[in-house]
């Protein structure tokens, strides 16, 4: 059964990461059938207590005591579900954080090439909802589905001293046909619930989508294009939920009415057939009983349909942890070659010639990479970093053979200033050191005043603390070019790669930067149109737009 493999997995993946997980859920578990079996001997007190009033001499007393111990017995069992409640919870909040983890963490080591295949939306909604599916599961299988077992062979054993071997099998036998319909209903209803969590994964991917377009909506004045096409989108999410909402409440209330008759069907049986032999307490006790028991096989088919939701859930989850990720290859010894070699490197995608026969070597001093917009410049620097693995041709770094298998080893000895930085909620500090290792107080003031961050009348702290939210609202694109060039100045590598830094920055800046690069950096390489740098430095590969040859330098 897969979805056994898949909740025993979830299960070991917590438990490795949180110590007395297994412990505490054994204790809970232990609580929750503990109250069941409290509960299930509630109606036995309550049936005793009504006996006592035959008129035997000790009446009072009897019902005094056995009222007492039902009182104390509901008691007890209501703070001992209040005690499960402080603690399932606690629990479970533990469960739901460390699947999400784990699964956020294993899509961040996948491939790059798989990693841009990914719906941000999709992907958002599905790990919301597979994060908290293991502790849904867990309630609904051990905390819900066999206290209600319990409660069940409970019922079934006073009923069967009380009236009989006959009449303790056909309640068992209700109980298994009820239990067999709930289990037939839930697996139908796998198709609703793959519709409904197919409405909300393209609600999701819609959302961010718009939330990413904004600015492009605003400048073209796109509004109303946007207005109608999310009208038609959202009459069609409805429709989805309203029809599947239709299909689900069909069987829920078919489950309601098999269940209503066998209440019915047990209740005039007990008054028809047993009234002879009854007491008053024997018919409240059978009458709680079956009317107990009835709501909680309503409970277990509502459990059994929304488990069916969560374990699909779960497969949506785990499927992202079974990913197969490629191996990381870290060399100890490199060959006697620094830098990046490049042979016959060529890269083609829908028909197109992206790049065509590169040969070159980026080696220690300054590199240009030079090419006009669309190139392939930015290509060729995922090439290096081992981001794109779909070329032929031969690119190795230090003597080894290029992969993704190879990026994480690049990138530990390789620095990257994108042109377009991802900020993070924070401060500049914050967004300055984000990658970086130890850094020392000093050393970040003086890669501050290199990128021209200071400010008249503001100190190099006060500058530091400076608020930046995530969509780095005030900052210019000259600004956050700078923070990306900070950053990978900060984290200190033997090499580092510039793509277009004078794209966003004044003149004068950009030089001051790269020319302090030049000075400091073992190897610097750039990505640039800048026909300065070119000049002065000259260019070691030329790209344009339909070849891209290299230039021996």
């Amino acid at each position: 059964m897969n979805w056994v493999s898949h909740y025993l997995k979830s299960f070991k993946i917590i438990s490795n990461n949180y110590r007395w997980f297994t412990a505490s859920f054994i204790a809970v578990s232990t609580l929750f059938i503990l109250c069941s079996a409290l509960n299930s001997l509630l109606p036995v007190l309550l049936r005793n207590a009504a006996n006592t009033f035959d008129g035997a001499p000790n009446a009072s007393t009897q019902f005094l005591l056995f009222a007492g111990c039902y009182a104390l017995l509901w008691t007890v069992s209501q703070v001992l579900s209040s005690v499960r409640g402080v603690f399932s919870a606690w629990i479970l909040a533990k469960c739901d954080a460390t699947l999400y983890e784990t699964i956020l963490t294993r899509i961040f080591q996948y491939a790059h090439s798989k990693q841009r295949t990914l719906d941000p939306g999709y992907v958002a909604a599905d790990i919301n909802r597979s994060a908290s599916s293991f502790s849904l599961v867990t309630v609904g299988v051990f905390w819900t589905i066999v206290p209600i077992a319990v409660e069940i062979i409970v019922a079934i054993s006073v009923l069967y001293a009380i009236m009989g071997a006959a009449y303790a099998m056909l309640f068992l036998v209700a109980c298994v046909a009820l239990t067999s319909l709930a289990i037939y209903v839930a697996k139908s209803s796998s198709s609703i619930h793959r519709a409904l969590f197919e409405a909300d994964n393209n609600l999701s991917s819609y959302t961010v989508e718009r939330l990413g377009r904004v600015y492009d909506i605003k400048i073209n004045n796109s509004l109303p294009k946007e207005l109608a096409l999310g009208r038609t989108f959202f009459d069609n999410y409805v429709k989805t939920i309203r029809d599947a909402n239709l299909r689900m409440g069909i069987r829920i209330a078919c489950q309601g009415l098999a269940i209503g008759v066998v209440l019915t069907f047990f209740i005039l049986l007990s008054g028809l057939y047993y009234r002879t032999n009854f007491t008053a307490g024997d018919f409240i006790m059978i009458v709680g009983y079956i009317t107990l028991f009835t709501l909680q096989l309503h409970l277990l088919a509502g459990t059994l349909f929304n488990l069916q939701a969560h374990l699909i859930s779960l497969n949506d989850g785990i499927k992202y942890i079974e990913e197969d990720i490629k191996e990381q290859y870290h060399p100890k010894h490199h060959a006697d070659v620094e830098g990046f070699t490049l042979t016959g490197v060529t890269l083609a995608k829908d028909n197109r010639t992206i790049l065509n026969n590169i040969n070159g070597q980026l080696m220690s001093g300054v590199n240009i990479i030079s090419g006009k917009s669309g190139a392939g410049k930015t290509t060729l620097i995922n090439i290096l970093l081992g981001l794109e693995e779909s070329h032929t041709g031969t690119a190795l770094y230090r003597g080894h053979r290029i992969s993704e298998a190879l990026t994480e080893h690049i990138l530990s000895e390789v620095s990257v200033a994108p042109q377009k930085p991802v900020l993070v909620s924070g401060t500049l500090e914050d967004n300055l050191l984000y990658g970086a290792g130890d850094v020392c107080q000093n050393r970040l003031k003086e890669i501050v005043e290199l990128l021209g961050f200071t400010r008249q009348g503001t100190d190099a702290d006060a500058l530091l603390a400076t608020v930046i939210d995530v969509a780095g609202s005030g900052l210019s694109g000259g600004e956050k070019q700078r923070i990306a060039i900070g950053r990978a100045i900060l984290r200190d590598k033997p090499t580092l790669i510039l793509d277009e830094p004078t794209a966003a920055l004044d003149e004068r800046t950009a030089h001051k930067i790269v020319e302090w690069l030049a000075l400091h950096t073992r190897n610097l390489i750039i990505v640039t149109h800048d026909e300065k740098l070119k000049k002065k430095y000259g260019i070691k590969i030329e790209l344009n737009e339909t070849t891209a040859d290299s230039i021996q330098v």
